[in-house]
């Protein structure tokens, strides 16, 4: 069912490669607004299909996409630093299964949701534990909380982790000066401990910050051998449905309510070939491209590693009953977002990001019933909240349908019968 990745020593190489052609083309590339060609993604394309991740913590994805498809790469799962273990028993089952079968185990590592030494308090209390954690794994501090996971992964010598070094990250809670020195120090101290672990070298690790903040806290191309990017609804210029806003939905910045897309202005040139703003609707977040251009002119290739549906309409609202079509509209984003080519707002030009995103982690749960997706009453979310939505693929005919042709258009391993 799963199928096996290259290690890390590989992919280190390939990204050595692509910077340097990267380096090159600026070089020899004169500074107009042409079309940009993306080397990683041409080494990547070479080496490997994208591969398709499920869920974040429970074989339950897994289970839904087996129903009428086959060939997944592997799935999600998480680890917390606080007590060195996996959040629960069930990310561990689903951990051990997929890693069985050698295939692709991403684990969120994460000290921001619940940081060691922390006993209580509001979010800002919390995250400001959370950044003093973090100074703290940059001193060397907390290492031994992995010793669990990289003894887990040395037992799977045929699997791949892929590592979030804590997830979505953002100043807030990682970074304790201007130039985030804590978290980029944390990132590679943790990359180095980890990997001088490995027997079998199958770690990867991945940089995956909040959509603004990829640039300010790049911990370097050393160590980073992936870019994480979640996707979820503003990511794709789709609003969310919550109670207490207007238009039926929290709307993204700058979202055209009329043609359901972000609207924003590039740096395109006037009548007479000076540079002007230019403004067109997008079908993709602003910073969400600029990350992938980001990773594309770093060498590195781009996981999507939390893509779930939110929740797209009223509960027996005005606009209940379009969850068909908004589900078959996010899927169609998602999938041309790996082939975007065009127009980035406050960028000059058009950029070619084909090709650089390579893994899509696709949750595939009820979130009706809380992250988890089981309906036992234990975290469920109320109507007409953001996560009230049924995610599960198996559920939606249009959208099913759409991500069963984004597989084959792309060339995933994964295939719908």
């Amino acid at each position: 069912m799963f199928t096996k990745r290259s290690n890390r020593r590989i992919r280190a190489a390939l990204s050595t490669l692509t910077v340097a052609l990267t380096a090159a083309l600026l070089l020899t590339t004169p500074a107009t607004a042409t079309t940009t060609t993306p080397p990683a993604a041409t080494a990547a394309a070479a080496t490997a299909a994208p591969e398709l991740l499920l869920g974040q913590s429970t074989k339950g994805a897994l289970d839904d996409f087996s129903t009428f498809a086959t060939g997944a790469d592997g799935g999600s799962v998480y680890y917390e630093l606080r007590k060195g273990d996996w959040v629960g028993p069930a990310h561990r089952a689903f951990a051990e299964q997929v890693a069985a079968q050698g295939g692709t185990v991403q684990v969120g590592i994460s000290w921001k949701d619940n940081p060691p030494g922390f006993n209580g308090g509001d979010e800002s209390v919390k995250a400001a534990r959370s950044r003093a954690v973090t100074a703290e794994i940059a001193a060397g501090g907390h290492t031994a909380s992995l010793d669990r996971l990289v003894a887990f992964a040395n037992a799977y010598p045929r699997a791949t982790f892929t590592l979030r070094l804590d997830y979505e990250v953002s100043g807030f809670y990682h970074c304790t000066d201007a130039s985030c020195s804590s978290y980029k120090g944390a990132f590679n101290r943790l990359a180095g401990y980890l990997d001088s672990r490995s027997v079998p070298r199958n770690l990867q690790f991945v940089f995956h910050p909040v959509r603004g903040e990829f640039e300010s806290m790049y911990p370097g191309d050393a160590a980073v051998d992936w870019m994480g990017v979640s996707v979820f609804a503003h990511e794709l210029c789709l609003p969310i449905h919550d109670r207490g806003y207007l238009y039926n939905g929290t709307p993204p910045q700058n979202y055209d309510i009329g043609t359901s897309r972000c609207r924003d202005a590039y740096i395109g040139t006037d009548a007479h070939g000076n540079p002007a703003a230019v403004w067109r609707t997008f079908d993709h977040d602003a910073n969400v491209l600029k990350l992938v251009k980001f990773a594309r002119d770093h060498g590195k290739p781009v996981v999507l590693a939390e893509a779930g549906m939110m929740n797209f309409t009223a509960d027996n609202g005005s606009t209940h009953g379009l969850e068909e079509q908004r589900g078959d509209q996010w899927v169609k984003r998602l999938f041309s977002l790996m082939n975007y080519r065009g127009p980035i707002p406050n960028l000059p030009g058009e950029h070619d990001l084909r090709g650089v995103i390579r893994s899509v982690v696709y949750i595939n749960l009820d979130f009706r019933y809380g992250w988890d997706g089981i309906d036992d009453g234990s975290f469920d979310f109320a109507p007409d909240t953001t996560w009230f939505v049924d995610g599960r693929l198996s559920r939606y005919t249009a959208a099913k349908a759409s991500f069963c042709r984004g597989l084959a258009d792309n060339g995933f391993t994964a295939r719908c019968r």
